[in-house]
C-alpha cells in the first residue's frame, strides 16, 4: 500500500492478529503502553475493535511489513481524526527488541506522515510518548516531531509515576524535513 525503501505499510487484517496480539502482550511491550489500551489483548478484541474503527474517515491501522523477507513485524496508526482543525494523533508499536534501533520506525512513520499530509490534507499530526521512552522520542525528533507539551505524573508504571510528552508535527515542518 505504502512502500518504502526496507518497510512497507499494508492494510492491518486478520491474518496479523496472531502476531500482534503475541507482541502486545509481551513484557517488554507492556511497558510502553498508553493507558486505555485493553490488556491483555486476545484474537477476540482486535477483532472487535477492528470492526469498531472501520470509519477510514476517522482512524486507520496499518502492519509494518519487511521488504526483504515480508516479516510482520509492528503496528503503525492514525486516529482521534479532527476535520475541521485538520489534525490526528499517531501511534507505532515495533515489536521484537531486533527490529528497532534500525530505522525501520522512522521509516513507517515517514510514509505514514506523507499519507496524513498529502492524502488526508491534514495541518498537524500528533502523538503521546512516556518521558523515559527515550529512543522513541530521538526517533520522533528524527522525524522532525517537536515536543509540544508535557503532562507530569500522567501514569503510574514500575513503582511510580512517570511524564507523558505530547508531540507534534506541522505540514510545513514536514514537507521542509
Amino acid at each position: 500500500m505504502f512502500k518504502g525503501e526496507r518497510v512497507e505499510l499494508v492494510p492491518f487484517t486478520e491474518e496479523y492478529y496472531e502476531k500482534f496480539v503475541e507482541i502486545r502482550n509481551s513484557e517488554d511491550a507492556r511497558d510502553y503502553k498508553i493507558p486505555g489500551v485493553p490488556y491483555p489483548a486476545t484474537v477476540e478484541s482486535v477483532r472487535e475493535r477492528a470492526q469498531r474503527d472501520k470509519d477510514r474517515r476517522q482512524s486507520g491501522e496499518f502492519a509494518i511489513i519487511l521488504n526483504e523477507n515480508r516479516e510482520y513485524i509492528g503496528n503503525i496508526s492514525y486516529h482521534n481524526v479532527d476535520w475541521k482543525n485538520r489534525n490526528c494523533e499517531i501511534a507505532i508499536g515495533i515489536g521484537r527488541e531486533e527490529n528497532r534501533n534500525r530505522g525501520l520506525g522512522a521509516e513507517a512513520i515517514r510514509l505514514l506522515l506523507d499519507f496524513l499530509f498529502n492524502e488526508m490534507n491534514m495541518h498537524r499530526v500528533y502523538l503521546h510518548v512516556y518521558d523515559f521512552n527515550e529512543r522513541a522520542i530521538r526517533c520522533y525528533e528524527k522525524c522532525g516531531f517537536k515536543k509540544e507539551g508535557l503532562i507530569r505524573e500522567a501514569v503510574y508504571k514500575h513503582g511510580r509515576y512517570v511524564n507523558e510528552y505530547i508531540m507534534g508535527i506541522l505540514e510545513e515542518e514536514f514537507r521542509k524535513g
